[in-house]
């Protein structure tokens, strides 16, 4: 049996996005339609109801919208709308998603086969880090902040905080050549960035920074060290 999952608000830029960072698989691919986004996979043909198909499929989908956000900063998490079955003479039959929210304790390591464009990195590194977040619980974590939470200053600052306590700020401040000092003194800055700040009140009598970091430069600047720390945890276990 085969089924189809039409992916909820997937727009143009977010299909060419993927399909630079991902490649081809014998396993999962990705239909166009109508300008409309269809996840399928041989794995589900076994599968005989909506149910097991909806969680099959959000099982990566997670981590994959974690690499892709990590990439392309403002990237969507990928959610199931319709659940298509497709019968011996090709009808569909459309049931909705059990849910729009994306709650995933496992996860599995996938590609998926995409139409067009270049890899942003290498389909190694990405296997690698689906990889990662599969048996990483550090990693798994990082990808569940990043996509079930709003890149706010304080949930930014938490991934910082993950990440410096797992490769040390000595390479954090090689990876972000030195601009982490000026994202953490924004973060906490209750003069810079008023109720946003992880503080109710400046801590010190530096503050506020001379130069506070917006918002947007924040979280282009977690995505990079994400991207650094990934590569470097994927190096450790060569």
């Amino acid at each position: 049996m085969k089924w189809l999952v039409l992916l909820e608000d997937v727009k143009k830029s977010d299909f060419d996005n993927l399909s630079n960072l991902l490649r081809s698989s014998d396993e999962f691919s990705l239909i166009t339609e109508k300008s409309k986004y269809y996840l399928t996979s041989s794995r589900w043909e076994s599968l005989t109801n909506e149910s097991d198909v909806y969680w099959e499929a959000t099982k990566p989908l997670q981590h994959i919208s974690a690499v892709a956000r990590i990439q392309f900063t403002d990237f969507p998490l990928l959610k199931p709308d319709m659940i298509y079955e497709v019968d011996e003479e090709g009808k569909r039959h459309g049931r909705r998603a059990l849910s729009a929210t994306i709650n995933v304790g496992s996860s599995c390591s996938v590609s998926i086969q995409l139409e067009g464009g270049q890899d942003i990195i290498p389909i190694s590194e990405f296997e690698s880090w689906m990889k990662l977040a599969e048996e990483d619980e550090i990693v798994k974590n990082v990808f569940r902040l990043i996509t079930e939470f709003e890149p706010n200053w304080i949930n930014l600052y938490k991934v910082y905080e993950i990440v410096k306590k797992d490769a040390g700020k000595k390479k954090i401040e090689q990876w972000t050549k030195n601009k982490i000092s000026q994202f953490t003194h924004t973060a906490n800055s209750q003069s810079a960035i008023g109720d946003d700040a992880r503080h109710g009140v400046d801590q010190n009598q530096n503050d506020p920074p001379k130069e506070p970091m917006p918002l947007s430069e924040a979280k282009a600047l977690i995505m990079t060290l994400l991207q650094k720390w990934l590569l470097w945890k994927c190096e450790q276990q060569k």
